[in-house]
């Protein structure tokens, strides 16, 4: 994720001159990357750290990481209240920040937060949406939140009213994000009128000006955890510069909640993974260096986790920060005292003969991500299902872990119409499934798919294919005849080894192939390799 900041505000954030050489060192110290041009820098950080999405969170960790202070989050009660409820966005949230400087770089930074916490936690608004208004011009302290089935407002970035099907037809965001609601619009109202259409659009009374001194946000969505990172995060940036945050009582409970969260970890934990002999007062101070509070006794370590740290999952995110403030060029690689000589699993061994296999009946071998987005994994394969998301994803494409792999070459195929055909290839890669007997409540399994498409694909086709792969690895299998929602029906059979499920073949459905703009048949297979080798 890339980050555009500028290189003197950050310097007056920090607190401390540094050259162009002392901020790309630092800042690589913390896992980032950067470019300058001129007087700005590129700053890439990695997408799970959400908390640095703006110059304000690159700047808090830079001075953690150098043992400057860090400011202090203070939090204070307000009078406002939200009351009200929504079946299109459930969740909503809100807070104020008064006292700020609508500065151009903190005009150009919420920008910037608000556009990177959309396209990743967001999943372009979907998932999350944030509105920020200028405070001073809500009328009254009560807000409604409740969905309508029209009202008439005028919104940001034009000077006329528009209803609800004006914004959702005629105005660049409504055409843009129409596609997240049905018949039923989300709005927060006040005395005067609409604040907000979320995840559309700000009424234009509320915008935000250089005159702005207090901010009202709120924050929508589907997913509460999610909406309360997204408010946490943009809360406490915008503080690092100047103001004061206040409470906002929605349905009578009071948010933001910054209280930080904890986790307890063992210095022989650390130690043990890290491969280091650090005592408790090392690891405390190289924790603080992290902007963690800590307290150290008896090898065990209790760390306090800031509200904006939503990248903290388990004891491992903990001890890799502790490596982070340690310094990675600190540590000398040294050679494991193992009396052993490496080899292939048999599992490598066996995918890379059926590698060989899938080459010698003339298919070209794909290597896919094993991330893909709901859309393609479920929707466009005509199939329903669950996934294993990724909480912070660098786009909506890359945000699930994918549960078959033939959605993938199918992606592959509609990217090559250009191509001669016919076209075959294949891939042995990994799926992720759920299985709570796992202490991470997800299983690994290896499998094998491969397509096929010309004018004249056809299940004959695919079966001596699946039938001849089988010999080959020797595999002792019976096909019986299923339906399966992604293929034409009465076209399509299933694996069977031992009574076994292990996989399905046929001609993919007219639909599927409409829906990802492929123009001749496709046929497919698809084989779950887990138990068939060894």
């Amino acid at each position: 994720m890339i980050i555009e900041i500028s290189k003197n505000d950050l310097i007056k954030l920090v607190g401390k001159e540094m050259s162009n050489g002392e901020i790309e060192d630092l800042l690589f110290n913390l896992k980032c990357e950067a470019e300058f041009v001129a007087d700005n820098v590129s700053v890439e950080i990695n997408p799970d750290r959400l908390d640095m999405v703006s110059v304000e969170g690159i700047a808090r960790a830079m001075k953690a990481y150098l043992g400057l202070p860090a400011k202090e989050l203070k939090i204070e009660d307000s009078k406002f209240t939200i009351n009200g409820e929504s079946e299109v966005r459930p969740i909503f949230l809100a807070a104020i920040v008064e006292g700020v400087e609508m500065t151009d770089e903190l005009v150009k930074s919420l920008m910037q937060i608000q556009e990177k916490l959309h396209g990743s936690v967001g999943r372009d608004r979907k998932k999350v949406a944030i509105g920020v208004h200028d405070l001073d011009t809500i009328q009254g302290l009560a807000i409604e939140y409740h969905d309508v089935d029209d009202i008439t407002f005028v919104p940001l970035q034009e000077t006329r009213e528009m209803n609800i099907k004006q914004i959702l037809n005629e105005h660049p965001k409504g055409k843009t994000y129409a596609h997240l609601l049905n018949d039923s619009y989300p709005v927060f109202t006040d005395k005067e009128g609409v604040l907000s259409f979320p995840p559309i659009i700000n009424s234009d009374r509320t915008k935000v000006t250089s005159k702005t001194k207090n901010l009202f946000i709120d924050v929508t969505g589907t997913d509460r955890k999610a909406v309360e990172q997204c408010l946490n995060i943009i809360l406490t940036n915008i503080v690092e510069r100047k103001g004061v945050i206040k409470t906002v009582k929605v349905n009578k409970e009071k948010f933001p909640k910054l209280n930080p969260s904890s986790i307890i970890i063992t210095k022989e934990e650390i130690n043990n993974l890290l491969g280091l002999e650090l005592d408790e007062t090392q690891i405390k101070s190289y924790l603080e260096k992290m902007l963690y509070t800590v307290k150290a006794k008896g090898g065990r370590i209790t760390v306090s986790i800031p509200p904006y740290r939503s990248d903290i999952l388990h004891p491992v995110d903990i001890i890799e920060d502790v490596a982070i403030g340690y310094g990675y060029d600190k540590f000398v690689p040294t050679v494991p005292k193992l009396a052993t000589i490496g080899n292939l699993s048999e599992k490598e061994v066996f995918t890379r003969k059926v590698r060989e296999t899938m080459i010698g009946f003339g298919f070209n071998e794909f290597l896919n991500f094993v991330l893909s987005s709901k859309e393609n994994n479920f929707d466009n394969m005509l199939t329903g299902g669950e996934a294993v998301e990724l909480v912070n994803p660098v786009s909506s494409e890359y945000s699930v872990c994918r549960t078959w792999i033939t959605p993938s070459l199918v992606k592959v195929l509609s990217h090559n119409l250009h191509n001669e055909y016919p076209q075959k290839i294949f891939e042995v890669g990994d799926i992720v499934l759920f299985d709570n007997s796992k202490e991470t409540k997800t299983r690994t399994v290896r499998c094998l798919a491969g397509a096929i498409s010309h004018d004249n694909a056809n299940l004959t086709e695919i079966k001596s294919i699946v039938e001849g792969v089988l010999n080959e690895i020797g595999i002792k299998f019976d096909i019986k005849s299923i339906n399966h929602p992604s293929f034409i029906p009465t076209r399509c059979g299933e694996i069977f080894v031992n009574t076994k499920s292990i996989g399905f073949f046929g001609e993919l459905h007219p639909r599927v192939l409409e829906k990802w703009g492929l123009e001749r048949s496709v046929i497919s297979f698809e084989i779950n390799l887990e138990g068939l080798y060894g």
